[in-house]
């Protein structure tokens, strides 16, 4: 009995540093899209409506890849399997590996879905699994898996494009093997255990143990104001997050950066994502849950302010502090929502995970409009002030549970 529980947990600990990796592999390729952005619009947009097109791709590649997790948290929260990963790393990686390849704006429409449907296929149910092998550890573990996929974001695609910068873009057609090949390695390496409970409860099910499941308008009804305060402040926030991620690549792009130096910046600003939420595991145990929303919220607008307006080292510190304490609330939004959800955990994840940012990336056609009409350095200012419009809607969450304090949960 002592080396089968030994065994037991040796394989939960591989399975989830595995799939922490696939999750680091297929945010590589998610990622490579805000690179090629200025590339795409060149090519595809002319000069008065660069920035209009950039907004309609980020909407585009918004509603396939992140408000398709709503179905597809819909659908795993029914029907559990493990080529939700295998095919939505193998289709992220064809997706955005050709997407920068071919000069046809609906052939790139068609692969920007394509890619959009890998991302969106993988994530609910991949972030429920991770939660459920980590245990005990619940949030560390979301927290680790949620960084190894920023981390991919941040550095994957500099190994990606490393090549096409080098050589040209025709290389880029290459750049899917490596993921193709991951993507045939998921069903060999996780095992999706039904012993395992994937609820917000961090337990494992005897086998004998049959759980009714609950509807969700059940479960959601009692908490329908928190959960749309959540969503909210969660759209808004990605609204800036990812807003200026994808329009940093044009606006570093007018300043005459090259495609290494662009490149790297946001790595960097990705990487500084990362940080902030694999840091948020380790805060969340020690500080108030709103006190660490609202800190994220009033503190990153004037940080990315001032790197905007600042050259050299100095933008890129402001740059990095700026997103890792805007991203330092995102684990929690996905908890709280999972806790309020118990036994629809996949579809809280793609409602904090997909549709608020799939909503945050919509945002981004106004913002396009408005850089066309009055210059993307002017929207960009405002665009880093939004979090502190939002900062009301905690008022909402002053009932929820402070994860700092187990005993407020229990």
């Amino acid at each position: 009995m002592q080396n089968d529980k030994k065994t037991s947990e040796t394989s939960t600990r591989v399975q989830f540093y595995f799939l922490t990796f696939i999750h680091t592999v297929l945010d590589s390729y998610a990622n490579l899209f805000p690179h090629l952005q200025p590339r795409l619009t060149k090519t595809l947009a002319s000069a008065g409506s660069r920035n209009s097109f950039a907004g309609i791709l980020i909407s585009l590649y918004s509603i396939f890849s992140l408000l398709g997790q709503v179905f597809f948290g819909w659908l795993s929260d029914r029907k559990q399997s493990v080529h939700y990963i295998t095919l939505g790393v193998a289709f992220t990686a064809v997706g955005l590996s050709l997407v920068g390849v071919i000069p046809y704006v609906y052939v790139v429409f068609l692969l920007l879905a394509l890619g959009g449907l890998g991302v969106a296929a993988f994530h609910p149910q991949a972030t429920t699994y991770a939660g459920a092998l980590a245990a005990e550890m619940r949030g560390m573990g979301i927290s680790i898996f949620l960084t190894g996929g920023n981390v991919g974001r941040a550095i994957g695609p500099l190994l990606l494009l490393y090549i096409p910068y080098k050589y040209g873009y025709g290389h880029l057609v290459w750049e899917m093997i490596p993921g193709v090949f991951f993507a045939l390695l998921v069903p060999f390496v996780l095992k999706f255990e039904h012993e395992l409970d994937l609820t917000a409860s961090a337990r494992v099910l005897s086998h004998k143990e049959n759980k009714q499941r609950i509807s969700f308008w059940v479960v959601a009804a009692p908490h329908f104001v928190p959960l749309l305060a959540l969503f909210i402040i969660g759209s808004l926030r990605t609204a800036t997050g990812v807003g200026l991620e994808n329009f940093l690549s044009i606006y570093l792009d007018d300043r005459n950066y090259s495609d290494q130096m662009r490149s790297l910046v946001l790595a960097l600003y990705i990487f500084a994502g990362s940080m902030g939420i694999m840091g948020s595991g380790w805060v969340l145990s020690k500080v108030h849950t709103l006190v660490l929303l609202l800190f994220s919220l009033v503190v990153a607008p004037p940080l990315l302010f001032v790197a905007l307006h600042t050259k050299g080292i100095a933008f890129l510190i402001f740059l990095f502090l700026g997103n890792l304490v805007l991203s330092s609330s995102i684990t929690l939004n996905i908890i709280l929502a999972q806790m309020m959800l118990r036994g629809h955990e996949n579809i809280a994840s793609s409602l904090m995970m997909g549709a608020s940012w799939g909503v945050g990336g919509l945002l981004n056609l106004i913002v396009g409009a408005l850089g066309d009409m009055f210059g993307l350095p002017v929207v960009l200012d405002w665009l880093v002030a939004v979090p502190l419009f939002v900062t009301p809607f905690v008022v909402f969450l002053l009932n929820q549970p402070d994860l700092s304090n187990p005993k407020s949960y229990d």
